[in-house]
């Protein structure tokens, strides 16, 4: 337990800073490493990634909210489109979790690693031209969230990785997306949390866990990444949006092809 704690501690870091410079929450990074980590604290394989999704969505309602509130103060939180998006959200990665969660452990990797290659081919082709802007109404937001939450519950994240290039290709400016992005993945991750507690709460896991939340790691993420969000935020707010396109992509592209070849 000792070692994850710690191994944690340093994940945090990397994965507050990743969270308040792009609105995403840190999941595309955190589920990966808790797949390698959660097993020295004794989680079996056919709970592992339905462990690493669970507590994914617990360190993002922290690192979120801490990250949303910085946002906020640089003014770059739209509370009417928040509040469309918000409920909508929350009630779709809480169903699609109760269902991802129960599917075979191999299943899931590869549905994971398909969002991931996903993300990445798409942020990499809209950076060859500028997005069509298209409008945004009550029941695009409503639709968007519906899809994004089922999305985010296959991996793990805060919904930014999705809601950024969705709300900056309804012309919402790249800033005021990605503050945006963080004050409604702290909603998703507050429901996808209580969704992998439900289904998990039966099922057998080391001590010190809540369903599929092993508390110890998410400590330990959050202990770091509560202050490093703010640096991120900060990070945000004064590079040029080209520089914010290019370094969400090349994260993604990183990421991609670690969950292909590892």
């Amino acid at each position: 337990m000792i070692e994850v704690f710690l191994s944690c501690l340093a994940l945090g870091t990397v994965v507050g800073f990743l969270a308040g410079l792009f609105g995403i929450g840190g999941g595309l990074i955190i589920v990966p490493s808790l797949v390698y980590l959660l097993p020295m604290a004794g989680i079996t394989q056919e709970n592992l990634m339905a462990a690493a999704l669970g507590t994914s969505f617990s360190t993002i309602v922290i690192t979120a909210f801490s990250s949303a509130q910085r946002h906020h103060k640089l003014g770059n939180v739209d509370w009417n489109i928040s509040k469309i998006f918000i409920p909508s959200i929350m009630i779709s990665v809480f169903l699609s979790g109760l269902m991802i969660s129960r599917l075979n452990a191999a299943l899931m990797s590869k549905l994971f690693a398909v969002i991931v290659i996903y993300l990445a081919g798409r942020m990499i082709f809209s950076l060859k031209k500028e997005p069509k802007i298209k409008p945004l109404t009550t029941q695009s937001t409503i639709i968007a969230g519906g899809i994004i939450g089922a999305l985010s519950s296959i991996a793990g994240i805060g919904g930014g990785a999705f809601i950024v290039p969705f709300l900056n290709s309804r012309g919402l400016e790249m800033k005021r997306a990605i503050g945006t992005s963080s004050f409604c993945g702290a909603f998703l991750g507050l429901s996808g949390t209580f969704s992998f507690i439900t289904s998990g709460w039966n099922v057998e896991m080391p001590d010190y866990s809540l369903g599929y939340v092993y508390l110890p790691a998410l400590f330990g993420i959050t202990l770091t990444s509560y202050f490093t969000s703010k640096l991120g935020a900060n990070a945000a707010n004064v590079l040029p949006v080209e520089t914010l396109k290019k370094a969400f992509a090349v994260m993604l592209v990183a990421i991609a092809i670690n969950m292909f070849f590892k």
